[in-house]
């Protein structure tokens, strides 16, 4: 079963990170649509040191308030990679922001399953507050898991990610920041990528 992921994080470069190590965890080909300065991603990618296939499309780049540009830019980028395609999302709460929740919903939606029938995965970001409380449970219902990701003790090198589908406590944990690249758990990790 494919599995997509919603993170809700705090502001900073954590919540991107982490959405780039969990797809580039799952995916050998990815494309990235960022509303983060181009600087931030390129040091996010390098932090990690994956020889993954790559297309990062920023919001300086791309007219996001034109959501069918989008869509051709993750067709014809499909198109172009073998193999399973997945995507990093990272400008949700902006496209929630320009379009409303009614446009947003519908355009992730289509993006999901068009990934999906490619046997990819979608991993997105929002970032905690930018919306309301209703947009984001909303949203959220698109996505298999929701992470959310919160600062722990004022440490920006430190967070807490809570599942909102395990309730178990397994995936109720602390992740170390290092650099630009935020360290998976390795049970989170298994649970990513479907190994039991």
């Amino acid at each position: 079963m494919v599995k997509n992921y919603l993170v809700i994080s705090d502001t900073g470069f954590p919540g991107p990170s982490l959405c780039y190590s969990i797809v580039s965890s799952i995916s050998d080909n990815i494309i990235w649509f960022s509303s983060e300065n181009p600087l931030v991603v390129n040091r996010i990618v390098e932090a990690y040191g994956r020889k993954q296939k790559l297309k990062v499309f920023n919001s300086r780049d791309i007219n996001i308030a034109n959501l069918n540009e989008i869509n051709i830019i993750l067709s014809k980028s499909m198109d172009e990679f073998k193999g399973k395609t997945s995507v990093c999302l990272t400008m949700i709460s902006e496209l929630i922001l320009i379009h409303n929740l009614e446009k947003t919903y519908l355009f992730l939606s289509n993006l999901i399953k068009k990934v999906e029938s490619k046997g990819g995965t979608v991993v997105g970001l929002m970032i905690a507050g930018a919306q309301s409380k209703r947009d984001e449970i909303l949203i959220s219902r698109l996505f298999s898991d929701v992470f959310h990701v919160k600062i722990e003790n004022g440490k920006e090198n430190e967070l807490k990610l809570r599942s909102e589908s395990i309730i178990d406590g397994r995936f109720n944990f602390s992740l170390k920041v290092n650099g630009y690249s935020v360290d998976l758990h390795p049970s989170l990790k298994d649970y990513i990528i479907g190994i039991k």
